[in-house]
């Protein structure tokens, strides 16, 4: 008589059902990966008789706490058990023939709530485009898109970072099937970013999902100025330009006879991606144009917009 000792690594692989193949010539699998919920089924692919134990008066068995435990008897007239593994953690049983014993294991995990099959980011100027797909989900609340600036941190720990939510998306609930995922982040300034998922299950219970690379959004190679957003607008509307070094910028508002109403901004700025907030409230519905004057030691030039205001 022997004795075989397993070698184990748990893993989050799943599969509905675990088949074992008992023979004259031992056990196809001393340890074995499930979920809970999962089946291990032993067959019996020879002739002979072989027995499983795993019980509280065995020694060198156990099963986790109130799980139950299992014994019997593989023969021509018993050529199958199923065992249905319902609490996660170690099933430690073993596998007897008329010569050997060997000891077996089983380890079980609780299913994903989310099993993610790829998160990635693209980069289109100052647009972070996020996508994710899962191939099934379990009580699955929600995802919230989190994001960090690390520009200033040469070294860092992100399990130690305080992120911030942009959005919530919605999630499918339970669902087998393969689901995809969207979320564009716009508007971003010049720098370094960290991204990841919050995926929030219907008990608030949690994982995290982090992008594996950091996100550089450069410098821009040109001056330009965006059509404000949106347009027509009522009453506040976004206006963003670029600059693609350290300038003087004055942006000015006019009515559409051409007078000069207000500042909007004037000020010394770093080269990036720049937006500015306009709020028409005090103002009556129609044209109005919007000029922006770039000044810097390479650079002067100035462009003109028209946007819409409408009450």
């Amino acid at each position: 008589m022997f004795f075989s000792d397993c070698v184990f690594t748990p893993v989050n692989a799943h599969s509905e059902s675990v088949i074992i193949n008992v023979s004259n010539s031992g056990i196809s699998q001393v340890a074995a990966n499930v979920v809970t919920g999962d089946t291990v089924k032993w067959r019996l692919n020879s002739s002979g008789e072989f027995r499983i134990l795993c019980g509280d008066n065995i020694p060198g068995t156990s099963v986790p706490a109130g799980a139950s435990y299992f014994n019997f008897t593989l023969n021509e007239n018993s050529p199958e058990f199923i065992y249905v593994v319902k609490i996660k953690g170690e099933y430690n049983y073993k596998f007897l023939n008329n010569t050997n014993e060997i000891r077996c294991k089983i380890y079980a995990v609780s299913p994903l709530p989310v099993e993610l099959t790829d998160f990635v980011a693209t980069t289109i100027k100052n647009e972070v485009i996020l996508d994710w797909s899962t191939s099934g989900e379990i009580n699955n609340d929600r995802f919230e898109v989190q994001r960090i600036e690390i520009t200033d941190m040469p070294d860092y720990n992100p399990e130690n970072l305080i992120f911030n939510t942009i959005a919530v998306i919605n999630g499918n609930g339970n669902s087998n099937e393969i689901h995809h995922y969207k979320y564009t982040d716009r508007h971003l300034k010049s720098g370094v970013f960290l991204y990841r998922l919050k995926q929030i299950d219907f008990n608030s219970n949690f994982l995290y999902h982090l992008l594996s690379d950091e996100i550089v959004i450069g410098i821009p190679v040109k001056f330009t100025l965006s059509q404000n957003f949106p347009n027509p607008f009522n009453p506040s509307t976004k206006i963003g330009f670029e600059i693609p070094e350290e300038g003087k910028v004055s942006l000015v508002l006019y009515n559409s006879a051409g007078r000069e109403l207000s500042p909007i901004q004037n000020a010394d700025l770093n080269a990036g991606y720049h937006y500015v907030d306009f709020n028409g409230a005090d103002l009556p519905s129609g044209i109005y144009f919007y000029r922006i004057t770039y000044s810097s030691p390479n650079f002067l030039k100035t462009i003109t917009k028209k946007m819409t205001l409408l009450k």
